[in-house]
């Protein structure tokens, strides 16, 4: 038997002498060997529509889609063909034209007309689901909620509640959330899922008791405990819990421990929470608090101010690294965290600041004498930026130290000290993309220093002559 791609090489080569019945007729021979095959029912819906065989075409055209849903030339044909045939499949299909090319918001007047223009329950309600996900794609879920409770009566599952209910999340609307789950109960009343969730919004709303009528899993069974101040049975119920591998246990546990006021066993149950969510907002909050219990308020700041980072507020993260320097001026890793925060948002004078106070504890630290020699050299105050960048280059390792020292020197027209430094930059960084400029600027210097010494004999010389 030959390959398909024998049997579509074939039916081109009849369609190019235009034998259009015998290239069908081959294609369709194969049929149960390419129907799985993209190109092979392009080729046949193809074959059938030059044919005018229009329900042929249709049925290979259908059949394309379903192997290749994004086909545009499949949407293309159909449309064509429905707008002849079936007025809602046309403007179904025409949607979905619009939606392959990226003009979603042009889609949705046709998924109405689709809608007007069938009887039929199921029709209708495919349209409403991609009209719905339509209006959450450009941003509109109020009027994705109108779509989704259309589809209600029609379902046989808590899905559109639930759905319903995650739109109103987005909207930070918890009430609306929690009211479509208490009809979403009304209607499937063992529904797990919705209960589930239900518990889950009323413990973040702080209604333990109705969370407590509706939780599901023993992890949520054992947060309401805890809210509700039943440490005890709370630590039974984590003591039976199958599978301690995973964050959430860790993070209850580390909770029992706080309220139990346990708090070397509640750091390792943090620590052990860490392991699997590292960059957790919580995590911090929850050291925070182990800190300040403890009375180790410089550390509670340092760690609400990671906990702000974490969320990506780092306004407020900054202030709180404020307050605990100003708690311990000489945490030098509190200093430095503050210059980061600085630097990142781009207050470069409190940064300086802040260098100059970790210079005062640690006067040697190459990177905050080279960034003060920066901050300096970019106001034009090449004077004080050459006292950082010389103490820079006494400690320095790094080549850009000596660059730089050089090119502040020049600035402040000290050319051999300038050249001296060059020559160092050099020596460290002989293969550095500036080596040419800096042997030319080298070269010159040294030019200059050959004439200014020539000049000063001669004066010299003169004042000799002169004396009486």
């Amino acid at each position: 038997m030959a390959d398909i791609n024998s049997i579509l090489e074939r039916a081109q080569a009849l369609t190019d002498e235009e034998k259009f019945e015998d290239a069908y007729n081959v294609l369709m021979a194969a049929y149960n060997q390419g129907k799985d095959n993209a190109e092979y029912l392009e080729k046949m819906a193809l074959a059938a529509q030059t044919l005018e065989k229009t329900e042929e075409a249709t049925k290979y055209w259908e059949e394309l889609i379903e192997v290749a849903p994004n086909s545009i030339v499949a949407y293309s044909e159909l449309q064509d063909i429905y707008n002849e045939t079936n007025r809602y499949k046309y403007y179904l299909t025409r949607a979905k034209v619009k939606t392959l090319n990226n003009q979603v918001s042009q889609a949705i007047p046709d998924y109405k007309k689709a809608i007007d223009n069938t009887q039929d329950t199921k029709e209708k309600d495919d349209a409403e689901i991609l009209m719905a996900r339509a209006y959450e794609y450009i941003g509109k879920p109020l009027n994705a909620i109108d779509e989704y409770y259309k589809l209600i009566p029609h379902s046989n599952t808590s899905e559109y509640y639930i759905k319903i209910a995650d739109l109103y999340l987005q909207q930070k609307d918890k009430y609306s959330a929690i009211s479509t789950l208490q009809q979403a109960l009304e209607r499937y009343p063992e529904d797990n899922s919705v209960k589930e969730l239900l518990a889950r919004l009323y413990v973040e709303t702080g209604e333990v008791d109705k969370a407590q009528e509706y939780a599901v899993s023993n992890l949520l069974k054992i947060k309401i405990k805890l809210m509700q101040g039943n440490n005890a049975e709370a630590f039974e119920l984590l003591q039976n819990v199958s599978d301690k591998n995973n964050g959430e246990y860790y993070k209850l546990l580390a909770e029992y421990y706080f309220n139990n006021k346990e708090w070397d066993e509640c750091n390792k149950a943090i620590d052990n929470f860490a392991k699997f969510e590292p960059a957790h907002p919580l995590i911090f909050q929850m050291r925070s608090l182990v800190c300040e219990s403890n009375n180790d308020m410089h550390a509670a700041h340092v760690n609400r101010a990671k906990m702000y980072i974490a969320k990506g507020q780092d306004d407020v993260a900054l202030h709180e690294f404020m307050l605990a320097h100003n708690i311990d001026t000489k945490n030098i890793q509190t200093i430095e965290d503050i210059i980061v925060m600085c630097e990142n948002s781009g207050e470069r004078h409190t940064a300086a600041e802040f260098y100059e106070k970790l210079l005062v504890l640690d006067p040697k630290n190459e990177k905050a004498l080279v960034k003060s020699g920066d901050f300096y050299f970019d106001l034009g105050e090449y004077q004080t930026a050459s006292k950082y960048y010389e103490r820079a280059a006494e400690v320095s390792r790094m080549s850009e130290t000596f660059l730089k020292a050089g090119k502040c020197f020049e600035k402040l027209k000290k050319e051999k000290i300038a050249k001296d430094y060059y020559e160092k930059y050099l020596a460290k960084a002989p293969m550095s993309a500036e080596v040419e400029l800096i042997k030319a600027k080298v070269s010159k210097l040294s030019d200059k220093d050959v004439t200014e010494s020539d000049e000063g004999f001669l004066e010299k010389l003169l004042g000799f002559f002169s004396k009486k």
